[in-house]
C-alpha cells in the first residue's frame, strides 16, 4: 500500500507543479484511480476513492453547479470585501502590474523575458550628451551647487529639459538616460542641485503634459518649463475651488484659490475641487479634483476669484475629475526615475570618497581602514551604492518600456530611504560626517517631508496597492466584480477562481521544493550567479504561496458579517499590515534580480561576485523576515504552522554576509579595482570634484613619505611628543631625518589637516 500511497503522491505533485485545471487535475487522478482498482489490492479501497472523486470533482467539472454552489457565495463575499474599501482604495488598483514585480509576485519569473526587455542601452545621442554638456556643466560646478552661476549654467546647457521631447525645446532623453544623467548631477554637483531639475513634484507635471495634455497646452508649458521656468505645485491636498459658469464663448471656470505664491514662481500646479451645480457640461458630465497649471502672474496680479477658459484643465474637458488618477501616474513616472538617481549618485560619491580616505592617514597615524569594524561599514557603502545604481537602471527602465511604474516607483522611494539612512549611520560611525567629506553626507540625508508623496510615506497604503495590482487573479475578480452584467461577472469569477486554484497548489509545491534545493549545489551550477536566481525563483514562489493565504484571511475577516467592533477593527488593521510585509519581501526579490541584470550586463566578472553576494544576501535575510514576520501574524495557528513548513521548510537562514566578502569588497573601494572603476563610470565623476584634488593630493605625499615615516619610526628614538609636528622636530633634530624629509612630512600632514578639518 506503501508504493500506491506514493504513486498518488508523485501525481499529485505532477499536476501541482504543472498547475493543472480542474479538468486535466480530474482526468489524471481517475486514471491513476483506475489504475489503482485493476492492479491494487483493496476493491473497498478503490470504491471510496472513486466516490469520494465523484463527490469532489463531479461538480467542479459542471460549471453551472460549480458557479451556484461554489463560487457564487464567493463572489457574494468578495463584493462584500470590497463594499468596505473606499473610492480612493479601489481608484488606486485601476491598474494591474504588468512588469517584472508581477512576475516576481505570481511565482513565475520569466528571466529571459526580464533580460531581453531590461538589458538596454543609452543611444549615441544620449552618450554624447552626457560625456559633452552635462559633464561640462559637472566639472566646472562640482560639489558647488550655490554658485550664482551655477543656476543660470543649467538653462544655458538645457538641462531643465531633459525629460521634454525635442519639438518643444527639450533633450527628449529615454527614462534610463534622465536616470543617469541625474545621477552624475548629484554626485558630481550635489543633490541640491539635481533635485532642481530633477523634482519629483516637476517631472510628474511634465508627464502629465506629454500623456494627457492637449497639443496647446503643450506648446504652451512644455517650452517654459524646458527652459528652466520655476514651477510651484500644491501637492498637499485641494488648493481650492472652481465652479462651471457661462461665458462668452462658452463654459469657462470661476476659480478660487487659497495658496501663498513663492517669490520666485513662474508656473503654478495645483489641484482644485471642480464644480458644475448647473449642469453646464451636461447632465452626465464628470466633476471633483482636477490638475489646473496656471501663470503665476496672473495669480499675483488678481484679487478675487479668476475666470479662466475651459481650457485650463489639463487634458481639456474630457480630464476632468481624474486629478487622482492622472497625479497617480505622473508621480510614479517620476519617482520611478528621479529620487533613486539622486540617491544613487550621492551614495556613490560617498562611497568613493570613503574608499580613498580610507587609505589615508597623517605621520605617525592610523588610517581609517585600519579602524575596527571598518570593513564591515566601506563594504556596506560599495554595496548600497552598487545596488542604488542597478535600482535606478531597472525602474528606469520599467518607465520606458511603457509600464505603469507604481510598484517600481515604490521600491525606489522605499528602499532609497532605507539606504539614505543606513549609509548616512554608517559615514557618522566611520567619521566622514566630518571634513571635507561631510557634504557628501549631508546630501544623503532625507529630504524634507513636505517633499514626498504622503502615499509614498505611508508604506501599508502604497504597497497594498503595489500587492494587489501585481496579484493576477485579484485583478481578474476585481474586473468581474465590476462588469455590469450579473451572469458575465460571475463566469468571469469563477474561471479567474479556479484557475488561480491550480496556480496556489503549484506554488506550495515549487516553493516547499526550491526550499529544500535550492541552496544545495547538486540541484544545478554552483556559480554564485545561477543559485542567486535558483533563490530568487524559490523566495517568488514562497512569496506567491504566501499572499494567497494572507490575501484570503484578509478577506474572510473584512467581509465577515459580525459585528463591527473596536477589537475586530484593531484585528483588521494588523492584518492590513500583511501587505506590508508583502510588499517588503517583493521589493527586496525586485533589488536583487537589478543586481543580477546589472552584474550580468556589466560581463559577470568575477571581481564584482563579492558585492553580489552582499546585495543578494542581505536582500534573501530581508525578504525571509518579511515572510516571518507575515505567517507570525497569521490569526489561525493551523493555517501559519502549514505555510511555515511549506515557505520555510528548513526554517529561516538569514546568513550574514561573510567576513571574507566584506574584507574582499572593502579592499575593492580602497583600490584601483574593476569595482571602483565601474562604480565611477556609472556616475561620470569628474577628476576635479572636490574633495577629489585634495585627496589625491595628501595620498600622493603620503606615499612619498611612507619610507621616511617608517625609517623614522624604526629609529625608536626616546620620550617622543604626541604633537605630530614636534615629533617631526624631535625626529630631524636626532639626526635620523634631514631637513627636506621633515618638510616632506610636515606637507603631508598639511594635506591632511586641510581633509579633516577644513576650517
Amino acid at each position: 500500500m506503501a508504493y500506491w500511497l506514493l504513486f498518488f503522491l508523485i501525481a499529485f505533485v505532477a499536476l501541482a507543479h504543472a498547475r493543472a485545471g480542474i479538468r486535466t487535475t480530474s482526468l489524471v487522478l481517475g486514471a491513476v484511480t483506475l489504475f489503482y482498482g485493476v492492479f491494487g489490492e483493496s476493491w473497498i479501497a478503490f470504491a471510496l476513492m472513486m466516490i469520494a472523486g465523484l463527490l469532489v470533482f463531479g461538480p467542479l467539472n459542471l460549471p453551472v453547479l460549480r458557479q451556484e454552489w461554489l463560487s457564487r457565495p464567493l463572489f457574494t463575499g468578495f463584493r462584500r470585501v470590497l463594499s468596505r474599501l473606499d473610492e480612493r482604495q479601489l481608484a488606486a488598483l485601476t491598474g494591474s502590474g504588468t512588469g517584472w514585480e508581477a512576475e516576481l509576485f505570481n511565482g513565475q519569473p520569466d528571466w529571459s523575458r526580464f533580460h531581453e526587455s531590461y538589458s538596454a542601452r543609452l543611444t549615441p545621442d544620449e552618450r554624447s550628451l552626457l560625456d559633452g554638456p552635462l559633464a561640462e556643466f559637472c566639472s566646472r560646478y562640482a560639489r558647488d551647487p550655490e554658485t550664482p552661476a551655477a543656476h543660470a549654467r543649467l538653462r544655458a546647457y538645457g538641462l531643465h529639459g531633459l525629460a521634454v521631447d525635442g519639438l518643444h525645446g527639450g533633450r527628449d532623453l529615454s527614462a534610463l538616460a534622465q536616470s543617469a544623467a541625474l545621477m552624475r548631477l548629484s554626485a558630481s554637483a550635489g543633490s541640491d542641485l539635481a533635485r532642481r531639475i530633477g523634482a519629483p513634484s516637476r517631472l510628474a507635471w511634465i508627464a502629465a503634459l506629454q500623456r494627457h495634455g492637449t497639443p496647446a497646452q503643450q506648446s504652451r508649458w512644455l517650452p517654459q518649463l524646458a527652459a528652466g521656468a520655476n514651477l510651484q505645485t500644491i501637492e498637499s491636498g485641494i488648493a481650492g475651488d472652481a465652479v462651471i459658469e457661462a461665458g462668452d464663448e462658452g463654459p469657462a471656470l470661476l476659480l478660487t484659490l487659497d495658496i501663498s505664491l513663492t517669490a520666485d514662481a513662474e508656473i503654478v500646479g495645483c489641484c482644485v475641487d471642480l464644480r458644475d451645480p448647473e449642469a453646464r457640461l451636461g447632465p452626465d458630465a464628470a466633476t471633483g479634483p482636477t490638475w489646473l497649471l496656471l501663470d503665476a502672474a496672473l495669480l499675483r496680479d488678481k484679487r478675487g476669484p479668476l475666470r479662466l477658459p475651459l481650457e485650463a484643465v489639463i487634458g481639456d474637458r474630457e480630464h476632468i475629475g481624474e486629478a487622482a488618477r492622472q497625479g497617480a501616474e505622473s508621480r510614479a513616472v517620476a519617482d520611478a526615475i528621479a529620487p533613486i538617481a539622486i540617491h544613487a549618485g550621492s551614495t556613490t560619491a560617498l562611497a568613493l570618497a570613503a574608499g580613498s580616505l580610507a587609505k589615508l592617514h597623517a605621520p605617525f597615524g592610523l588610517s581609517l581602514g585600519e579602524r575596527s569594524l571598518a570593513e564591515e561599514a566601506l563594504a556596506t557603502l560599495a554595496a548600497r551604492a552598487t545596488a542604488a545604481q542597478a535600482l535606478a537602471a531597472l525602474t528606469a527602465r520599467a518607465v520606458d518600456l511603457g509600464e505603469k511604474p507604481y510598484a517600481a516607483a515604490a521600491f525606489a522611494r522605499t528602499l532609497g530611504l532605507a539606504q539614505a539612512r543606513e549609509c548616512t549611520a554608517t559615514a557618522r560611525d566611520l567619521g566622514l560626517d566630518q571634513g571635507l567629506s561631510a557634504r557628501l553626507v549631508t546630501d544623503l540625508d532625507e529630504p524634507p517631508s513636505e517633499t514626498l508623496e504622503p502615499a509614498l510615506v505611508a508604506r501599508t497604503d502604497v504597497y497594498s496597492a503595489c500587492v494587489l495590482r501585481s496579484h493576477g487573479a485579484f485583478m481578474q475578480a476585481l474586473a468581474a466584480a465590476q462588469d455590469p452584467n450579473p451572469a458575465t461577472a460571475l463566469t468571469r469569477f469563477d474561471d479567474a477562481l479556479w484557475s488561480h486554484v491550480g496556480h496556489l497548489f503549484g506554488t506550495a509545491t515549487q516553493a516547499f521544493a526550491l526550499g529544500l534545493t535550492a541552496s544545495s549545489p547538486l540541484f544545478g551550477s554552483s556559480a554564485p550567479e545561477t543559485q542567486y536566481l535558483r533563490k530568487i525563483n524559490r523566495y517568488s514562489a514562497a512569496l506567491a504561496f504566501a499572499a494567497d493565504v494572507s490575501l484570503s484571511v484578509m478577506a474572510s475577516e473584512l467581509g465577515s458579517r459580525k459585528p463591527y467592533t473596536a477589537l475586530r477593527a484593531v484585528r483588521e488593521a494588523s492584518r492590513r499590515s500583511l501587505t506590508t510585509w508583502l510588499g517588503d519581501a517583493l521589493a527586496q526579490l525586485y533589488l536583487a534580480s537589478a543586481a543580477l541584470r546589472q552584474y550580468d550586463e556589466g560581463g559577470a566578472h568575477l571581481d564584482e561576485r563579492a558585492v553580489l553576494e552582499l546585495i543578494c544576501t542581505d536582500a534573501f535575510s530581508a525578504c525571509e523576515e518579511a515572510l516571518d514576520r507575515l505567517i507570525r501574524h497569521l490569526s489561525s495557528p493551523f493555517l501559519a504552522w502549514l505555510t511555515r513548513r511549506i515557505v520555510l521548510p528548513l526554517g529561516p537562514s538569514r546568513r550574514a554576509p561573510r567576513e571574507a566578502t566584506q574584507r574582499s569588497v572593502a579592499n575593492q573601494l580602497q583600490s584601483d579595482s574593476r569595482l571602483r572603476e565601474r562604480l565611477g563610470e556609472r556616475v561620470g565623476l569628474p577628476a576635479d570634484a572636490s574633495p577629489w584634488p585634495l585627496i589625491d593630493q595628501a595620498l600622493g605625499l603620503m606615499r612619498a613619505g611612507e619610507a621616511i615615516e617608517a625609517r623614522a619610526i624604526a629609529a625608536k628614538i626616546t620620550r617622543l611628543s604626541r604633537h605630530v609636528p614636534t615629533r617631526i622636530d624631535q625626529t630631524r633634530d636626532s639626526g635620523v631625518i634631514d631637513e627636506a624629509e621633515a618638510q616632506a612630512l610636515r606637507d603631508w600632514l598639511a594635506a591632511v589637516t586641510r581633509i579633516q578639518k577644513p576650517d
